[in-house]
Protein backbone atom coordinates (compact mmCIF):
# COMPACT_ATOMS: atom_id res chain seq x y z
CA UNK A 1 0.00 0.00 0.00
CA UNK A 2 2.81 2.66 1.10
CA UNK A 3 4.40 1.57 -2.28
CA UNK A 4 1.35 2.22 -4.45
CA UNK A 5 0.63 5.85 -2.64
CA UNK A 6 4.46 6.81 -3.68
CA UNK A 7 3.57 5.35 -7.31
CA UNK A 8 0.68 7.78 -7.24
CA UNK A 9 2.36 10.39 -6.03
CA UNK A 10 4.68 10.39 -7.98
CA UNK A 11 2.19 9.93 -11.46
CA UNK A 12 0.23 13.11 -9.75
CA UNK A 13 3.64 15.48 -9.77
CA UNK A 14 4.65 13.81 -12.75
CA UNK A 15 1.27 14.96 -14.68
CA UNK A 16 1.56 18.81 -12.66
CA UNK A 17 4.89 19.16 -14.25
CA UNK A 18 3.74 18.49 -17.63
CA UNK A 19 0.40 20.74 -17.30
CA UNK A 20 2.72 23.41 -16.30
CA UNK A 21 4.84 23.02 -19.39
CA UNK A 22 2.10 23.58 -21.75
CA UNK A 23 2.53 26.99 -22.85
CA UNK A 24 1.98 28.81 -25.96
CA UNK A 25 4.17 27.71 -29.00
CA UNK A 26 5.32 31.26 -29.49
CA UNK A 27 6.26 32.39 -25.98
CA UNK A 28 10.29 31.73 -26.08
CA UNK A 29 10.23 33.99 -28.86
CA UNK A 30 8.68 36.78 -26.68
CA UNK A 31 11.58 35.90 -24.63
CA UNK A 32 13.70 37.92 -26.88
CA UNK A 33 11.94 41.11 -27.16
CA UNK A 34 14.07 43.57 -25.33
CA UNK A 35 12.62 46.58 -24.67
CA UNK A 36 16.19 48.17 -24.86
CA UNK A 37 16.44 46.86 -28.73
CA UNK A 38 12.88 48.35 -29.37
CA UNK A 39 13.80 51.60 -28.08
CA UNK A 40 16.76 51.75 -30.04
CA UNK A 41 14.76 51.56 -33.05
CA UNK A 42 12.65 54.57 -31.93
CA UNK A 43 16.39 56.37 -31.52
CA UNK A 44 17.33 55.47 -34.98
CA UNK A 45 14.11 56.30 -36.59
CA UNK A 46 13.98 59.72 -34.17
CA UNK A 47 17.22 60.81 -35.46
CA UNK A 48 18.69 63.52 -37.64
CA UNK A 49 19.37 61.46 -40.72
CA UNK A 50 15.99 61.06 -41.36
CA UNK A 51 15.17 64.82 -41.05
CA UNK A 52 11.40 64.07 -39.28
CA UNK A 53 10.58 61.74 -41.92
CA UNK A 54 8.03 64.02 -43.69
CA UNK A 55 6.35 61.60 -46.44
CA UNK A 56 7.79 62.03 -49.93
CA UNK A 57 10.77 64.37 -48.26
CA UNK A 58 14.51 62.53 -48.59
CA UNK A 59 14.82 61.71 -44.82
CA UNK A 60 11.30 59.55 -45.33
CA UNK A 61 12.61 57.38 -48.01
CA UNK A 62 15.77 56.58 -45.96
CA UNK A 63 13.61 55.52 -42.95
CA UNK A 64 11.74 52.90 -45.57
CA UNK A 65 14.50 51.60 -46.57
CA UNK A 66 15.94 51.04 -42.76
CA UNK A 67 12.58 49.30 -42.07
CA UNK A 68 12.92 47.17 -44.96
CA UNK A 69 17.06 46.51 -44.40
CA UNK A 70 15.74 45.20 -40.93
CA UNK A 71 12.93 43.16 -42.31
CA UNK A 72 15.27 41.39 -45.02
CA UNK A 73 18.01 41.27 -42.24
CA UNK A 74 15.81 38.47 -40.17
CA UNK A 75 14.42 36.65 -43.53
CA UNK A 76 11.58 38.60 -44.23
CA UNK A 77 10.32 38.50 -47.94
CA UNK A 78 9.61 41.51 -50.07
CA UNK A 79 5.70 41.49 -50.09
CA UNK A 80 5.26 43.23 -53.92
CA UNK A 81 5.83 41.85 -57.34
CA UNK A 82 9.95 41.59 -58.49
CA UNK A 83 10.90 41.87 -55.13
CA UNK A 84 9.94 45.22 -54.26
CA UNK A 85 9.26 45.77 -50.83
CA UNK A 86 8.02 49.63 -51.84
CA UNK A 87 4.70 50.59 -53.09
CA UNK A 88 4.90 54.14 -54.07
CA UNK A 89 2.98 56.94 -54.54
CA UNK A 90 2.58 60.58 -55.22
CA UNK A 91 3.45 62.93 -52.03
CA UNK A 92 4.07 66.60 -52.63
CA UNK A 93 5.76 68.03 -49.64
CA UNK A 94 6.74 71.41 -46.97
CA UNK A 95 10.00 71.72 -45.59
CA UNK A 96 9.56 75.11 -42.88
CA UNK A 97 12.88 76.56 -42.63
CA UNK A 98 14.43 79.01 -39.92
CA UNK A 99 13.15 82.74 -39.68
CA UNK A 100 9.49 82.32 -39.58
CA UNK A 101 8.22 84.99 -36.98
CA UNK A 102 4.76 85.65 -35.91
CA UNK A 103 4.37 89.81 -34.46
CA UNK A 104 1.50 91.76 -32.91
CA UNK A 105 0.81 95.19 -32.31
CA UNK A 106 -0.37 95.38 -29.05
CA UNK A 107 -2.20 99.26 -28.23
CA UNK A 108 -1.29 100.41 -24.69
CA UNK A 109 -3.43 103.65 -24.95
CA UNK A 110 -5.09 105.47 -27.85
CA UNK A 111 -2.46 106.11 -29.39
CA UNK A 112 0.95 104.09 -28.59
CA UNK A 113 1.31 100.38 -29.09
CA UNK A 114 3.71 97.85 -28.38
CA UNK A 115 4.93 95.28 -30.47
CA UNK A 116 4.81 91.53 -29.15
CA UNK A 117 6.87 88.68 -30.51
CA UNK A 118 5.64 85.63 -30.08
CA UNK A 119 7.74 82.39 -28.79
CA UNK A 120 8.29 79.12 -31.12
CA UNK A 121 6.63 76.21 -30.42
CA UNK A 122 4.62 76.92 -27.58
CA UNK A 123 3.17 80.01 -28.49
CA UNK A 124 3.08 79.61 -32.24
CA UNK A 125 4.32 77.27 -35.04
CA UNK A 126 4.49 78.02 -38.63
CA UNK A 127 1.88 76.24 -41.22
CA UNK A 128 3.27 73.08 -42.22
CA UNK A 129 1.57 73.63 -45.34
CA UNK A 130 2.47 77.37 -45.44
CA UNK A 131 3.66 79.69 -48.49
CA UNK A 132 6.84 81.61 -48.29
CA UNK A 133 6.55 85.58 -47.70
CA UNK A 134 5.26 88.02 -45.28
CA UNK A 135 1.97 89.19 -44.19
CA UNK A 136 0.80 92.85 -42.37
CA UNK A 137 -2.55 93.07 -42.10
CA UNK A 138 -5.34 93.46 -39.22
CA UNK A 139 -6.77 90.11 -38.32
CA UNK A 140 -10.40 89.31 -38.56
CA UNK A 141 -11.99 86.82 -35.92
CA UNK A 142 -13.88 84.42 -38.31
CA UNK A 143 -15.17 81.79 -36.41
CA UNK A 144 -14.71 78.32 -37.55
CA UNK A 145 -13.89 79.67 -41.17
CA UNK A 146 -17.74 78.21 -42.67
CA UNK A 147 -19.62 79.38 -44.91
CA UNK A 148 -22.79 76.88 -45.22
CA UNK A 149 -25.80 78.00 -46.74
CA UNK A 150 -27.81 75.28 -47.08
CA UNK A 151 -27.34 75.23 -43.42
CA UNK A 152 -28.09 78.77 -42.62
CA UNK A 153 -24.19 79.66 -41.67
CA UNK A 154 -22.06 81.75 -42.89
CA UNK A 155 -18.60 82.90 -40.57
CA UNK A 156 -18.28 85.72 -43.05
CA UNK A 157 -21.52 87.12 -43.39
CA UNK A 158 -21.05 90.42 -42.34
CA UNK A 159 -16.54 91.26 -42.40
CA UNK A 160 -15.00 91.71 -45.16
CA UNK A 161 -11.48 89.86 -45.05
CA UNK A 162 -9.80 90.78 -48.07
CA UNK A 163 -6.29 91.80 -47.72
CA UNK A 164 -6.62 90.55 -44.32
CA UNK A 165 -5.53 87.83 -41.79
CA UNK A 166 -8.39 85.56 -40.51
CA UNK A 167 -8.55 83.71 -36.84
CA UNK A 168 -10.18 80.45 -37.18
CA UNK A 169 -10.61 77.20 -35.32
CA UNK A 170 -10.36 74.19 -36.48
CA UNK A 171 -13.59 71.58 -36.57
CA UNK A 172 -17.53 73.00 -36.83
CA UNK A 173 -19.54 74.62 -33.89
CA UNK A 174 -21.30 70.80 -33.57
CA UNK A 175 -19.01 67.72 -32.83
CA UNK A 176 -19.54 64.08 -33.52
CA UNK A 177 -20.77 63.98 -30.05
CA UNK A 178 -24.30 64.60 -31.40
CA UNK A 179 -25.02 62.36 -33.66
CA UNK A 180 -25.06 61.25 -37.25
CA UNK A 181 -28.10 63.01 -38.44
CA UNK A 182 -27.31 66.52 -36.77
CA UNK A 183 -23.53 66.13 -37.45
CA UNK A 184 -22.98 64.87 -40.72
CA UNK A 185 -24.16 68.22 -42.68
CA UNK A 186 -21.47 69.84 -41.44
CA UNK A 187 -18.95 66.87 -41.56
CA UNK A 188 -17.53 68.72 -45.08
CA UNK A 189 -17.08 71.76 -43.66
CA UNK A 190 -15.21 70.43 -40.69
CA UNK A 191 -11.37 69.78 -42.72
CA UNK A 192 -8.43 71.91 -42.20
CA UNK A 193 -8.57 71.91 -46.51
CA UNK A 194 -11.89 73.54 -46.68
CA UNK A 195 -11.42 75.82 -44.01
CA UNK A 196 -7.90 77.26 -46.39
CA UNK A 197 -9.73 77.21 -49.55
CA UNK A 198 -12.51 79.16 -48.19
CA UNK A 199 -10.19 82.09 -46.23
CA UNK A 200 -8.72 82.38 -50.14
CA UNK A 201 -11.88 82.40 -51.71
CA UNK A 202 -13.19 85.25 -49.51
CA UNK A 203 -9.87 87.15 -50.47
CA UNK A 204 -7.64 86.74 -46.88
CA UNK A 205 -3.82 86.79 -47.41
CA UNK A 206 -3.29 84.77 -44.49
CA UNK A 207 -4.87 82.17 -41.89
CA UNK A 208 -4.05 82.34 -38.03
CA UNK A 209 -5.54 78.82 -37.06
CA UNK A 210 -6.12 78.14 -33.39
CA UNK A 211 -5.04 74.72 -33.12
CA UNK A 212 -1.96 74.24 -31.01
CA UNK A 213 0.04 75.35 -31.69
CA UNK A 214 1.39 72.10 -33.32
CA UNK A 215 2.75 71.11 -36.72
CA UNK A 216 -0.41 70.23 -39.21
CA UNK A 217 1.07 68.62 -42.30
CA UNK A 218 -2.57 67.35 -43.12
CA UNK A 219 -3.12 70.43 -45.45
CA UNK A 220 -3.18 71.93 -48.98
CA UNK A 221 -0.06 73.93 -50.05
CA UNK A 222 -1.56 76.97 -51.70
CA UNK A 223 0.73 79.62 -52.90
CA UNK A 224 -0.97 82.49 -52.15
CA UNK A 225 -1.63 81.95 -48.55
CA UNK A 226 0.32 82.41 -45.33
CA UNK A 227 -0.14 80.26 -42.84
CA UNK A 228 0.35 79.81 -38.78
CA UNK A 229 -0.60 77.95 -35.99
CA UNK A 230 -1.06 79.64 -32.64
CA UNK A 231 -1.99 79.09 -29.07
CA UNK A 232 -3.95 80.45 -26.56
CA UNK A 233 -1.85 83.37 -25.74
CA UNK A 234 -1.82 84.97 -29.53
CA UNK A 235 -5.74 84.57 -29.02
CA UNK A 236 -6.58 85.97 -25.87
CA UNK A 237 -4.16 89.11 -26.92
CA UNK A 238 -5.82 89.19 -29.93
CA UNK A 239 -9.30 89.73 -28.16
CA UNK A 240 -8.20 92.21 -25.34
CA UNK A 241 -9.73 95.23 -25.27
CA UNK A 242 -12.35 94.03 -27.64
CA UNK A 243 -14.94 93.95 -25.16
CA UNK A 244 -15.19 90.14 -25.98
CA UNK A 245 -13.95 86.74 -23.63
CA UNK A 246 -12.76 84.11 -26.57
CA UNK A 247 -14.50 81.25 -24.53
CA UNK A 248 -17.84 82.85 -24.53
CA UNK A 249 -17.83 83.85 -28.72
CA UNK A 250 -17.23 80.18 -29.02
CA UNK A 251 -19.91 78.70 -26.36
CA UNK A 252 -22.23 81.20 -28.29
CA UNK A 253 -21.29 80.40 -31.53
CA UNK A 254 -21.89 76.64 -30.47
CA UNK A 255 -24.93 77.10 -28.54
CA UNK A 256 -26.90 79.04 -30.66
CA UNK A 257 -25.17 78.18 -34.35
CA UNK A 258 -25.11 81.71 -34.88
CA UNK A 259 -21.45 83.58 -36.21
CA UNK A 260 -19.74 86.28 -33.91
CA UNK A 261 -17.19 87.52 -36.58
CA UNK A 262 -15.37 90.47 -35.81
CA UNK A 263 -12.84 93.11 -36.77
CA UNK A 264 -10.40 92.66 -33.57
CA UNK A 265 -8.52 96.09 -34.70
CA UNK A 266 -4.88 94.61 -34.19
CA UNK A 267 -2.55 94.07 -36.51
CA UNK A 268 -0.40 90.75 -36.65
CA UNK A 269 3.11 90.19 -38.97
CA UNK A 270 3.52 86.79 -39.90
CA UNK A 271 6.66 85.58 -41.91
CA UNK A 272 7.23 82.03 -42.88
CA UNK A 273 10.20 80.98 -44.67
CA UNK A 274 9.06 77.41 -46.48
CA UNK A 275 10.17 75.25 -49.47
CA UNK A 276 7.26 73.13 -51.35
CA UNK A 277 8.30 70.24 -53.16
CA UNK A 278 5.42 68.89 -55.65
CA UNK A 279 7.70 66.23 -56.98
CA UNK A 280 7.85 64.52 -53.62
CA UNK A 281 7.48 61.02 -53.91
CA UNK A 282 5.78 58.61 -51.11
CA UNK A 283 5.84 54.87 -50.18
CA UNK A 284 4.58 52.09 -48.03
CA UNK A 285 7.13 49.40 -46.62
CA UNK A 286 5.79 45.75 -47.01
CA UNK A 287 7.38 42.68 -45.83
CA UNK A 288 5.77 38.92 -45.71
CA UNK A 289 6.05 35.69 -43.81
CA UNK A 290 4.06 33.47 -46.32
CA UNK A 291 1.82 31.20 -45.09
CA UNK A 292 2.81 27.34 -45.00
CA UNK A 293 -1.05 26.26 -45.47
CA UNK A 294 -2.26 25.50 -49.60
CA UNK A 295 -5.29 27.36 -49.04
CA UNK A 296 -5.08 29.59 -45.92
CA UNK A 297 -1.58 30.93 -46.82
CA UNK A 298 -4.07 33.35 -49.66
CA UNK A 299 -5.58 34.74 -46.22
CA UNK A 300 -3.66 36.98 -44.39
CA UNK A 301 -2.90 38.98 -41.14
CA UNK A 302 -2.01 42.50 -41.16
CA UNK A 303 0.59 44.25 -39.06
CA UNK A 304 1.74 47.92 -38.79
CA UNK A 305 1.79 51.47 -38.27
CA UNK A 306 2.59 54.81 -39.90
CA UNK A 307 5.80 55.25 -40.33
CA UNK A 308 6.52 59.22 -41.17
CA UNK A 309 5.94 61.96 -38.97
CA UNK A 310 6.05 65.83 -39.77
CA UNK A 311 9.60 66.35 -40.48
CA UNK A 312 11.39 69.66 -40.67
CA UNK A 313 9.16 72.02 -39.10
CA UNK A 314 11.94 74.23 -38.68
CA UNK A 315 13.08 72.50 -35.85
CA UNK A 316 12.87 68.85 -36.60
CA UNK A 317 9.69 66.90 -34.92
CA UNK A 318 11.48 63.53 -34.23
CA UNK A 319 8.41 61.39 -34.33
CA UNK A 320 9.53 59.56 -31.28
CA UNK A 321 5.71 58.48 -30.41
CA UNK A 322 4.51 59.24 -33.01
CA UNK A 323 5.14 56.74 -34.60
CA UNK A 324 8.75 55.13 -34.10
CA UNK A 325 7.00 53.44 -31.32
CA UNK A 326 4.11 52.03 -33.56
CA UNK A 327 7.00 50.68 -35.96
CA UNK A 328 9.28 49.79 -33.16
CA UNK A 329 6.52 47.19 -31.71
CA UNK A 330 5.92 46.67 -35.52
CA UNK A 331 9.31 45.29 -36.42
CA UNK A 332 9.73 43.34 -32.46
CA UNK A 333 6.77 41.20 -33.66
CA UNK A 334 8.38 40.43 -37.09
CA UNK A 335 11.46 39.37 -35.67
CA UNK A 336 10.28 37.32 -33.10
CA UNK A 337 7.75 35.46 -35.44
CA UNK A 338 10.44 35.67 -38.57
CA UNK A 339 12.89 34.31 -36.28
CA UNK A 340 10.91 31.46 -33.71
CA UNK A 341 11.42 28.80 -36.51
CA UNK A 342 7.71 28.16 -36.51
CA UNK A 343 5.54 27.95 -39.27
CA UNK A 344 2.13 29.70 -39.84
CA UNK A 345 -0.86 28.53 -42.13
CA UNK A 346 -1.65 32.01 -42.94
CA UNK A 347 0.20 34.65 -44.64
CA UNK A 348 1.77 37.90 -42.15
CA UNK A 349 2.11 41.30 -43.66
CA UNK A 350 3.90 43.85 -42.12
CA UNK A 351 3.50 47.26 -43.33
CA UNK A 352 5.25 50.34 -42.67
CA UNK A 353 2.44 53.30 -43.87
CA UNK A 354 3.22 56.73 -45.30
CA UNK A 355 1.64 59.93 -45.15
CA UNK A 356 -0.37 59.36 -42.64
CA UNK A 357 0.11 62.97 -41.35
CA UNK A 358 -0.86 64.11 -44.95
CA UNK A 359 -4.25 62.53 -44.90
CA UNK A 360 -3.75 59.06 -44.37
CA UNK A 361 -2.27 58.42 -48.28
CA UNK A 362 -0.95 56.00 -47.60
CA UNK A 363 -3.69 53.67 -46.12
CA UNK A 364 -5.56 54.69 -49.28
CA UNK A 365 -3.01 53.52 -51.62
CA UNK A 366 -2.96 50.71 -49.69
CA UNK A 367 -6.96 49.80 -49.32
CA UNK A 368 -7.03 50.79 -53.05
CA UNK A 369 -4.60 48.26 -54.23
CA UNK A 370 -4.46 45.20 -51.71
CA UNK A 371 -1.55 42.76 -52.05
CA UNK A 372 -4.04 40.30 -50.83
CA UNK A 373 -8.03 41.01 -51.25
CA UNK A 374 -9.94 42.77 -49.01
CA UNK A 375 -12.10 39.62 -48.89
CA UNK A 376 -9.13 37.33 -47.53
CA UNK A 377 -7.51 39.72 -45.15
CA UNK A 378 -8.59 38.38 -41.69
CA UNK A 379 -7.39 42.01 -39.98
CA UNK A 380 -5.42 44.63 -39.41
CA UNK A 381 -3.69 45.26 -36.17
CA UNK A 382 -2.43 48.96 -36.33
CA UNK A 383 -0.18 50.42 -33.81
CA UNK A 384 -0.27 54.92 -33.69
CA UNK A 385 1.40 56.13 -30.53
CA UNK A 386 1.93 53.07 -28.37
CA UNK A 387 5.24 54.13 -26.33
CA UNK A 388 3.71 56.58 -23.35
CA UNK A 389 2.60 55.06 -20.46
CA UNK A 390 1.59 51.47 -19.25
CA UNK A 391 -1.67 51.18 -19.92
CA UNK A 392 -2.83 49.82 -23.39
CA UNK A 393 -6.46 50.61 -25.65
CA UNK A 394 -7.50 48.70 -28.63
CA UNK A 395 -9.59 50.57 -30.02
CA UNK A 396 -12.98 49.34 -31.84
CA UNK A 397 -12.57 45.48 -30.71
CA UNK A 398 -15.62 45.74 -29.60
CA UNK A 399 -16.87 45.63 -33.46
CA UNK A 400 -13.93 42.71 -34.38
CA UNK A 401 -14.44 40.07 -31.37
CA UNK A 402 -12.83 37.19 -33.40
CA UNK A 403 -9.98 39.71 -34.02
CA UNK A 404 -9.56 41.08 -30.56
CA UNK A 405 -10.49 37.63 -28.67
CA UNK A 406 -6.72 36.06 -29.22
CA UNK A 407 -5.36 39.72 -28.26
CA UNK A 408 -7.40 39.59 -25.12
CA UNK A 409 -6.30 36.24 -24.32
CA UNK A 410 -2.70 36.75 -25.12
CA UNK A 411 -2.72 39.74 -22.71
CA UNK A 412 -4.71 37.48 -19.72
CA UNK A 413 -2.43 34.82 -20.32
CA UNK A 414 0.64 35.96 -20.64
CA UNK A 415 1.38 39.79 -20.81
CA UNK A 416 -1.33 40.93 -18.18
CA UNK A 417 -1.62 44.60 -19.00
CA UNK A 418 -3.97 47.24 -17.92
CA UNK A 419 -5.97 46.58 -21.58
CA UNK A 420 -9.17 48.23 -22.78
CA UNK A 421 -11.12 48.28 -25.96
CA UNK A 422 -14.15 50.22 -27.06
CA UNK A 423 -17.04 50.49 -29.66
CA UNK A 424 -16.75 52.42 -32.73
CA UNK A 425 -19.04 55.22 -32.78
CA UNK A 426 -17.47 58.02 -34.30
CA UNK A 427 -18.92 60.22 -37.26
CA UNK A 428 -16.22 62.51 -37.58
CA UNK A 429 -13.23 62.55 -40.42
CA UNK A 430 -11.24 59.42 -40.39
CA UNK A 431 -8.28 59.65 -38.53
CA UNK A 432 -6.31 56.61 -38.22
CA UNK A 433 -4.95 54.55 -40.79
CA UNK A 434 -7.55 51.64 -39.21
CA UNK A 435 -10.07 54.00 -40.27
CA UNK A 436 -9.79 53.44 -43.91
CA UNK A 437 -9.07 49.99 -43.37
CA UNK A 438 -12.29 49.87 -41.98
CA UNK A 439 -13.80 51.58 -44.67
CA UNK A 440 -12.61 49.28 -47.11
CA UNK A 441 -13.95 46.27 -44.95
CA UNK A 442 -10.80 45.08 -43.51
CA UNK A 443 -11.48 44.35 -39.93
CA UNK A 444 -8.99 46.33 -37.72
CA UNK A 445 -8.27 47.41 -34.37
CA UNK A 446 -6.24 50.11 -33.72
CA UNK A 447 -3.37 50.41 -30.48
CA UNK A 448 -2.56 53.31 -28.52
CA UNK A 449 -0.85 54.12 -25.02
CA UNK A 450 -1.95 55.72 -22.11
CA UNK A 451 -0.72 57.12 -18.70
CA UNK A 452 2.66 59.08 -19.11
CA UNK A 453 3.62 62.63 -20.42
CA UNK A 454 4.83 63.03 -23.66
CA UNK A 455 4.70 65.49 -27.14
CA UNK A 456 2.48 65.65 -29.73
CA UNK A 457 3.37 67.23 -32.78
CA UNK A 458 6.42 69.05 -31.88
CA UNK A 459 9.99 69.10 -31.65
CA UNK A 460 9.56 67.53 -28.14
CA UNK A 461 8.48 64.31 -29.20
CA UNK A 462 11.69 62.61 -28.14
CA UNK A 463 12.93 59.19 -27.40
CA UNK A 464 13.40 60.39 -23.64
CA UNK A 465 9.64 60.51 -23.05
CA UNK A 466 9.17 57.00 -24.05
CA UNK A 467 8.31 53.62 -21.89
CA UNK A 468 10.54 50.92 -23.11
CA UNK A 469 8.68 48.28 -21.19
CA UNK A 470 5.80 49.12 -22.85
CA UNK A 471 6.84 48.68 -26.22
CA UNK A 472 7.96 45.25 -25.02
CA UNK A 473 4.34 44.13 -23.58
CA UNK A 474 3.25 44.85 -26.34
CA UNK A 475 5.37 43.39 -28.40
CA UNK A 476 5.06 40.51 -26.68
CA UNK A 477 1.07 40.09 -26.21
CA UNK A 478 0.99 40.83 -30.19
CA UNK A 479 3.62 38.41 -31.11
CA UNK A 480 1.05 35.66 -29.39
CA UNK A 481 -2.16 37.05 -30.52
CA UNK A 482 -0.65 37.27 -34.57
CA UNK A 483 0.27 33.76 -34.36
CA UNK A 484 -2.66 32.46 -33.20
CA UNK A 485 -4.81 34.30 -35.81
CA UNK A 486 -2.17 33.19 -38.62
CA UNK A 487 -3.16 29.29 -37.14
CA UNK A 488 0.27 28.30 -35.46
CA UNK A 489 -1.60 25.77 -33.89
Amino acid sequence: MKNLLIFLSLMAIGQGAMSQTVQHPLLPATWNIKSEELLSYIVELASEKYQGRLTGSEGYRKSAEWVAGKMKEWGIQPALPDHNWYQEFKQPYVVVLPGCTLDMNLPVNSKDSVRVSYHYFDEFMPGSSSASGTVRAEVIFAGYGITAPELGYDDYSGINVKGKIVLMRPEAPLSPAVGAEKFLPWQPYSTHQYKMQNAIKHGALAVLYHYGPLANTNNDYHADLLVSMVGNRVVEDLFKGTGRIYGDVVNKITTDLKPQSFATGKAVTIKNVTEFHPEGIGMNVVGMIPGSDPELKNEVIIVGGHLDHCGMQWEMCPGANDNASGIAVMLGIAKALATSGVHFKRSILFIGLGAEEQGLVGSKTYTANPIFPVKKTYGFINMDCVGIGPNLHASVGVNYPDLYKAIDQANASYVHRNLTTSLATTIGRPRSDAAIFMQAGIPSVSFSSSGGTGAYHTPDDKPSTIWPETLQALASMLTLAVADLAQVR
